[in-house]
């Protein structure tokens, strides 16, 4: 099974095969056809990319959760 992989602090992504998820007793469909939103993925590359102080000012709903 193919699946996109990518890493948050260095915003590299791949594609990898990896194995199926074993669900015993559940039920497995065939995917016949996917995509994924490439502004979604652009969005983290380039917020992984960025330093610490420029991640909390493209995110900051996220640093007022920090802050409490």
């Amino acid at each position: 099974m193919l699946q996109i992989l990518q890493n948050i602090k260095s915003g590299e992504t791949r594609l990898e095969t990896v194995p199926p998820p074993d669900w015993a007793g559940g039920v497995r469909v065939r995917t016949a056809a996917s995509l994924i939103s490439v502004g979604t993925e652009k969005m983290l590359i380039d917020l992984a990319q960025k330093r610490l102080v420029g991640k909390a000012y493209a995110r900051p709903d996220l640093v007022r959760q920090v802050k409490g």
